[in-house]
C-alpha cells in the first residue's frame, strides 16, 4: 500500500511539473513571440507585413502601443530572436510633449505589470529597467541626437549569444 501511494504521488508530481513546463513554454516573452523564434515565426505572429526585412532584422511601422502608432524592430542573432524594440520619436507631427506623454503611459503600463523598475539619468536620457527571469525591459526617454525619443527594448536574458 505504501509503495502504491508513493508511486501515485510520484506520477502526480511529474504530471504537474510537466503541465507547468508546457504552460511556461507557451507564454510569449514579448508580443506574441518567444526568444529563439526564427524570422519566419515572428513574421507569422504579426498581422501586418514588415516595412523592412534585413538579414538579422525585421522592422514594422504603425504598431499600436498605448493608443499610439509606434515603430517595432525585431533583432536576430542568426536565425534566433534576440530582442524587440518599440520606438517613438519627434517628427513634424509628433512633438516633445507627445513623446513625454507616450513615455509616461508606457512607464505606467510597465510598472503595473512588472513593478517599479530601477531608474537612472544618463545625460539627457532617463532609463528605467525591469527584469524578469527571461527578459530585460528598458524604457529610455530623452533628447538624443535629432530630438526627443522614447524606446522600449525587450532583450533576451536566456539566449546564448552564439
Amino acid at each position: 500500500m505504501q509503495l502504491v501511494r508513493r508511486s501515485l504521488l510520484l506520477v502526480l508530481v511529474t504530471f504537474s511539473l510537466g503541465v507547468g513546463n508546457i504552460v511556461a513554454q507557451s507564454t510569449p516573452d514579448v508580443r506574441n513571440v518567444r526568444w529563439g523564434f526564427t524570422p519566419k515565426q515572428v513574421r507569422e505572429s504579426e498581422t501586418g507585413k514588415p516595412t523592412s526585412v534585413k538579414k538579422e532584422k525585421l522592422i514594422y511601422s504603425r504598431i499600436p502601443l498605448v493608443d499610439r502608432m509606434v515603430g517595432l524592430e525585431y533583432d536576430f542573432n542568426g536565425d534566433s530572436l534576440l530582442s524587440a524594440s518599440y520606438f517613438y520619436y519627434t517628427t513634424v507631427s509628433i512633438t516633445k510633449a507627445d513623446v513625454l506623454a507616450a513615455s509616461a503611459d508606457v512607464e505606467a503600463m510597465l510598472k503595473k505589470q512588472y513593478g517599479p523598475g530601477k531608474s537612472a539619468l544618463v545625460g539627457d536620457v532617463r532609463n528605467t529597467v525591469w527584469l524578469t527571469p527571461r527578459t530585460q525591459i528598458s524604457l529610455s526617454v530623452g533628447n538624443v541626437d535629432k530630438g526627443w525619443s522614447m524606446e522600449v527594448v525587450y532583450l533576451c536574458r536566456v539566449c546564448s549569444g552564439q
